[in-house]
């Protein structure tokens, strides 16, 4: 046991065991590079061939695999054995966590490590059982939660067994570049643009936008709008290897709505959106997306599928609106009032990333990151050490 801690001594394990590629798997990776290039030893435990072990492995981070979900008992006691190795012969110091399901077993197997922390990384819909003991006996070993934002730091109290005090809001910690300047279209052009995960099989909310535009253009010519309309369909990935792009074309070319649409591949960044006129965000099973903070920081009106976070993102109407995720005629209206009432958002929007950047800058939430595993590993520390002396 270490007696005087600096972080670069310690090697942390991130357990991220998904086959998406969303907001967690990224602050999951974009974790693990932090504490790597701070000095400290950084493994991700994650499937072999998953998206993130591909993304770590350009990064050269090292990767530990478990083979399986943890959908079963049988599957939760083998992983409670293999993390039991992979503690030992890696020496880890230190657990975070970005899968609700990696709670009880990690949990399970922490009561008898009391030296090391777990963290928690909470942005996920659970199904939470509180009359389940074995759930709250387990789960309560987590140290810290972190959330993204307030409202879901509320959600956290109410669901989790610990006390209030471990749950923080660290925000989002993206990168703000310097450089954004949000791209004037010609008044005859806006340009509505969707974003399309690498993952994404269910063609449901697509069907759901696509069918929304042609009564969105008809009510707009009825109303004597003249501006040409561009939905843009933007992924990370080439659209030629994505596997909903065959089905996605196809529904287009059945409604004869190719001239109105376009496919783009960009890296996923605020660079990305600075040509965007309004940003129409799908529904997602994650409580916070940081594709909807990409798009406000270029000064983007965004319309996202209501939920208590985004409705808070969008401040009530400020920057944007929202609409129901199963409602096409909702959808449509909101997006004829922002394209309607499009300089008012505009004017909202004008400085909104000073404010973003407060909460949600990497920098900020860097520091919470040191601070908290910092923290985390003295007291578990001094726990351990008066384990010992008892």
């Amino acid at each position: 046991m270490r007696e005087k801690l600096r972080l670069s001594d310690l090697t942390v394990l991130y357990v991220c065991l998904s086959e998406e590629w969303g907001t967690v798997e990224r602050r999951c990776l974009s974790d693990a590079s932090y504490f790597r290039n701070i000095g400290g030893s950084s493994f991700i435990l994650c499937h072999e061939k998953s998206l993130i072990d591909q993304e770590a492995g350009k990064e050269v981070i090292p990767r530990i695999y478990f083979p399986t979900d943890l959908s079963t008992w049988r599957s939760k006691l083998n992983f409670y054995f293999q993390i039991q190795l992979i503690l030992q012969k890696q020496q880890i110091d230190l657990i975070h966590s970005y899968n609700y399901s990696c709670l009880m077993p990690l949990g399970m197997i922490l009561k008898g490590m009391p030296q090391i922390p777990m963290v928690f990384t909470f942005n996920e819909e659970i199904e939470w059982k509180k009359t389940s003991l074995l759930d709250k006996l387990f789960v309560s070993r987590v140290d810290s939660i972190f959330t993204f934002s307030p409202n879901i730091r509320d959600l956290a109290i109410e669901f989790f067994p610990v006390n209030a005090r471990k749950i923080h809001v660290t925000g989002a910690g993206i990168d703000f570049s310097s450089k954004i300047v949000h791209a004037q279209h010609p008044e005859t052009k806006k340009k509505i643009m969707t974003f399309v995960s690498r993952t994404e099989h269910d063609l449901k909310s697509f069907r759901l936008f696509v069918d929304t535009i042609p009564p969105l253009l008809y009510h707009l010519e009825q109303m004597g709008f003249k501006q040409q309309l561009i939905f843009t369909f933007l992924t990370d990935i080439s659209w030629y290897n994505h596997p909903i792009y065959d089905a996605l074309k196809r529904m287009i070319l059945e409604r004869h709505l190719e001239m109105n649409i376009s496919f783009e591949t960009r890296p996923l960044s605020s660079m990305s959106f600075q040509d965007c006129d309004i940003f129409v965000g799908l529904p997602m099973k994650e409580l916070f997306s940081d594709l909807d903070l990409y798009a406000l920081i270029t000064q983007t009106p965004v319309l996202l599928p209501r939920t208590s976070t985004r409705q808070q993102v969008v401040k009530q109407g400020k920057f944007g609106e929202t609409y129901h995720p199963e409602d096409g005629r909702e959808l449509r209206d909101k997006m004829i009032r922002i394209i309607t009432n499009y300089p008012k958002y505009l004017e909202e929007l004008n400085g909104v990333e000073l404010e973003l950047q407060e909460q949600h800058h990497f920098e900020r939430y860097a520091e919470e990151l040191y601070a908290h595993y910092e923290k985390l590993y003295t007291q578990r520390l001094r726990y351990s050490q008066k384990k010992k002396l008892a």
